[in-house]
């Protein structure tokens, strides 16, 4: 009995520690026009560079919050519009997985996008998981939506990298 409580409080203080290792780098907000959609916060390993931010073995948190509603359409439309047309079929299946896994959300809830580099990559709605995609690189694929080379928008990219992008890549 003993044993098992060691154990329990050793496996529930190393999962707080990972969760405590990650920062704030950036928050932003999202717009279509002058249209607020959500607000956005990334959190990353302090000593996370910005030329690691989507490896896989980095561990990551962007966490959406809607200020109106929006359907699955709207979530899928969107990120079909930043992701590459030419997905390897395992990335392109991963994909539909997630988007699979969409709901509508109201004014107020949040979506949280977190990777775990030994579990993947899941999709939380108000704090409930909906799907976890352990694919390889499927990390950079969909963080890559807000994070990559041509995200939905270069500012909100910015934003959310604040403090990386001051730290410049070394």
């Amino acid at each position: 009995m003993w044993r098992t409580t060691v154990l329990i409080s050793l496996l529930a203080g190393s999962l707080s520690v990972q969760a405590q290792s990650l920062i704030t780098t950036g928050e932003g907000t999202a717009r279509w026009g002058f249209i607020k959609l959500y607000d956005a916060k990334l959190k990353l390993p302090e000593t996370v560079r910005i030329d690691e931010v989507l490896a896989d073995h980095v561990p990551a948190q962007l966490e959406l919050c809607y200020a109106r509603r929006l359907t699955v359409a709207n979530f899928v439309d969107g990120a079909n519009h930043a992701l590459a047309d030419d997905l390897p079929q395992q990335q392109r299946e991963a994909v539909d997985r997630l988007h699979a896994a969409y709901q509508p959300v109201n004014k107020d809830d949040c979506y949280l996008l977190e990777h775990d580099p030994e579990l993947g990559t899941a999709l939380k709605l108000n704090g409930h998981e909906l799907v976890r995609i352990a694919t390889p690189g499927f990390k950079a694929v969909y963080f890559g939506i807000w994070l990559g080379e041509h995200p939905l928008s270069d500012n909100l990219k910015t934003q959310l990298l604040g403090v990386l992008a001051n730290k410049g890549a070394s």
